[in-house]
């Protein structure tokens, strides 16, 4: 499609590249208003990205009297933001609105995430896992904005043998709490057998007299006190042991323990003492442990796996506790979710992982009783886990219609994944999707398959798009891809058949894992292949065979120069004119959580590769969208510009519009020739389909001239007889104007 661009635009690029003005511009800003309806409510945040693995924290994003909520997710590595504000659809309530401006402020975070105020300054500060212990960001107030200042890479503790960095197991959550109350944050932390709480206790107060010393490697502010915390130990199986000296015990005729801890150190019982709450990787509850001393020398001699009393915590595995007000009562609530890296045994529902018990009672002396399992997920967008959208009109109505592949859920059958779909019963300029189906074909009813990505495109040729999907097979784990032929006539409402769904034969090479995208890169008719690759490089495959019996051959294992690289892994890929030049680009989401377009060039051989494309504070900025993505495109807002959605491993989806200053105007040229051939291969006759009045020559694969100079007619079908041609390859080669396209046909017996 030819694009004229705003007189702006043509002065910029008459002073610098094409290339170098897109590398300056944003692409895409990010969607949070185009409203979802799911069983009959209006979401609030449909497009947060989902959560799965969640640590709810608190702080002021913004510069209101309300702290605001940040949710990390341990699953990917992802941060997601939301500001406290009014409800729009129930005035005199607060709720909180997702609000990605502030994601892109944070560092990263690998494990575990905490908001305490280690200088007292009245700001929250973060503390952080590496793979050397702790790291330390301080708050930094400049007017009504904020930063983050990195003022500890790793913090040095005095422990029995010297000072040694404080190491936290990857699979805990520390406890980060002024256990003496003097005004400065202690730390409590499991040792790596996972069975004793060490107190690192923080001598700020006691050597300076102020609490915002963290010390360094020669003279650490830390220091280990006594062997362990509390007087306790676990215990075997899933108890725990009071009144030891804390020396080594024998743990024959239990379960073998696993390292990996949860620690919420709270006064849950209104006695003035601070309690703990423990979640233990082997456990699917928490465990309440009561404290007998106040002070910085705890004694815990009671403890229950039974908390609350009612509706008492019971997950899968790995339950994290975390207390923050959430219900703007004034009064902190209980949340509860998995803290696991990825789905356990597929036994996790990470579309309800959340856990709210609201408090009906004080902060110290809590009531807590169970509000819902799905906290903030039920007003987003959330499959579950893998999300993979794709955009197609599928009810015939002229808009873009969604469909999301699912990683899968539990049921009764297993582990399966399935369609969801979302239809857009707004306009091509207004969009307003409806969460139509949580099960559309019922696929699990006719494949046994997990971690859907979905692709619309004409697979067998018939002029028709179908529906694509590649999956990974319960039974053998391996990646499967099939079609389902699409028997609606172009621009129809879909006709699907799961049981008519065609297999479609991967390179031998193929792993689970791959991500697999369909495109006749070489306009010969058939679809090629691209491939993302779990190491991080592209795969692109000619398709030397047909739309009946797809052959493909490697041309290249590092398509546009993407290698192996572990750090871009799992690439998934779109196809689309994104900078409407006329040309085919390609974007890809990876391991980064960045997405990163190839433009300015020819099929494959793009010269300009940009990574800062969504708009961040009015600037082009490249935004973490987490880890195991899936990327997809469709002009969705109907402003003749690819857009683009962003699936996560955290069952969501982010909505990136196209912003890039081109106008699409009405005057200009039109498109070039759309052809179809099919069916094909063709036993009996073939159809001919064009838009545009022309004609056609077929040749044989050997270089002669089967037909010449044959009429056609713009859209009016045109059959040619093939009964008495020989069996083989042929080649429809069409000529309308100044175009030349051309398509390869299999004819058959």
């Amino acid at each position: 499609m030819r694009t004229k661009f705003t007189s702006f635009f043509l002065l910029i690029c008459s002073i610098i590249t094409f290339s170098k003005a897109f590398s300056q511009t944003a692409w895409f800003k990010i969607d949070t208003l185009t409203k979802v309806t799911s069983k009959g409510a209006k979401l609030t945040n449909p497009w947060a990205g989902g959560l799965n693995a969640s640590q709810f924290l608190k702080m002021h994003l913004n510069n209101d009297a309300d702290e605001d909520l940040v949710v990390y997710d341990r699953t990917n590595s992802k941060i997601t933001t939301f500001l406290a504000g009014p409800d729009p659809q129930n005035s005199g309530k607060k709720i909180f609105i997702h609000a990605p401006y502030y994601e892109s402020r944070f560092p990263k975070a690998d494990n575990w995430m905490i908001l305490a105020d280690y200088d007292d300054d009245g700001n929250k500060d973060l503390f952080t896992s590496t793979s050397l212990g702790i790291s330390v960001y301080r708050q930094l107030k400049a007017g009504q904005s904020w930063s983050w200042k990195l003022m500890q890479e790793v913090i040095y503790t005095k422990g029995f043998s010297g000072n040694i960095n404080l190491q936290v197991s990857g699979t805990d959550i520390p406890g980060i709490v002024d256990v003496d109350d003097d005004g400065d944050l202690d730390l409590l932390l499991f040792d790596f057998s996972g069975n004793y709480i060490e107190l690192h206790q923080n001598l700020s107060m006691e050597n300076f007299g102020v609490p915002d010393s963290l010390g360094n490697s020669k003279n650490p502010v830390f220091q280990r006190n006594g062997d362990c915390w509390g007087n306790f130990h676990k215990g075997t199986n899933e108890g725990f042991e009071f009144g030891l000296d804390c020396g080594v015990t024998d743990n024959a005729g239990g379960r073998v323990m696993h390292a990996g801890n949860s620690i919420l150190l709270q006064d849950l019982n209104g006695d003035g003492k601070k309690d703990l709450l423990v979640g233990h990787v082997s456990n699917a509850h928490i465990s309440f442990l009561t404290n007998s001393a106040s002070g910085l020398i705890g004694n815990f001699t009671a403890y229950t796996n039974t908390f609350p009393a009612v509706d008492p915590v019971l997950l899968h595995i790995f339950p994290a506790a975390f207390m923050e007000d959430v219900d703007f009562d004034g009064v902190k609530d209980l949340l509860i979710a998995p803290n696991v890296a990825s789905n356990d045994g597929n036994l996790t529902d990470f579309k309800s992982s959340g856990w709210l018990y609201h408090n009906a009672g004080t902060t110290i002396k809590p009531d807590f009783k169970l509000t819902k399992k799905n906290f903030l997920q039920d007003q987003m967008l959330d499959v579950g886990e893998n999300a993979a959208p794709t955009f197609f009109d599928i009810d015939g109505d002229g808009d873009l219609d969604m469909l999301i592949g699912t990683g899968g859920i539990v049921g009764e059958s297993g582990f399966k994944g399935g369609f969801w779909l979302l239809k857009n019963n707004g306009t091509n300029a207004a969009p307003d999707f409806v969460v139509e189906s949580e099960n559309y074909l019922n696929l699990a009813s006719a494949f046994s398959v997990y971690n859907i990505k979905l692709q619309w495109a004409d697979f067998n040729g018939d002029g028709t798009i179908d529906l694509g999907f590649a999956a990974t097979s319960t039974t053998t784990l391996k990646l499967e891809y099939r079609y389902i032929p699409n028997k609606a006539q172009p621009g129809a409402a879909a006709q699907l058949n799961l049981a008519e769904a065609v297999t479609i034969a991967m390179p031998t090479e193929s792993q689970t894992g791959d991500s697999p995208h369909f495109y006749d890169a070489d306009q010969d008719g058939d679809l090629d292949l691209l491939v993302g690759k779990t190491q991080g490089n592209i795969y692109y495959y000619s398709n030397s065979g047909n739309n009946k019996q797809f052959t493909f051959k490697l041309e290249s294992d590092a398509f546009a120069g993407v290698g192996i690289s572990f750090e871009g892994r799992s690439p998934q890929l779109a196809v689309a004119d994104f900078d409407l030049d006329g040309r085919a680009d390609l974007i890809t989401a990876d391991h980064t959580g960045n997405i990163r377009a190839f433009h300015n060039a020819d099929w494959g051989k793009w010269t300009a590769r940009e990574t800062l494309l969504v708009e961040q504070n009015g600037k082009a900025a490249a935004p973490s969208f987490g880890n195991y993505l899936a990327v997809a495109a469709g002009d969705y807002n109907g402003d003749k510009k690819p857009d683009v959605v962003i699936g996560s491993n955290a069952g969501g989806l982010r909505l990136l519009t196209n912003i890039l200053p081109v106008t699409i105007t009405g005057n200009e040229p039109a498109a070039g020739p759309i052809i179809n051939v099919y069916p094909n291969p063709a036993a009996a006759y073939l159809k001919i389909l064009s838009s545009r009045n022309g004609s056609f020559d077929v040749v044989t694969a050997g270089g002669k001239y089967f037909l010449k100079n044959q009429a056609i007619k713009a859209s009016i079908e045109t059959e040619i007889s093939t009964i008495n041609w020989p069996a083989g390859l042929y080649l429809i080669e069409f000529k309308t104007g100044e175009s030349r396209i051309v398509k390869k046909v299999m004819v058959v017996e």
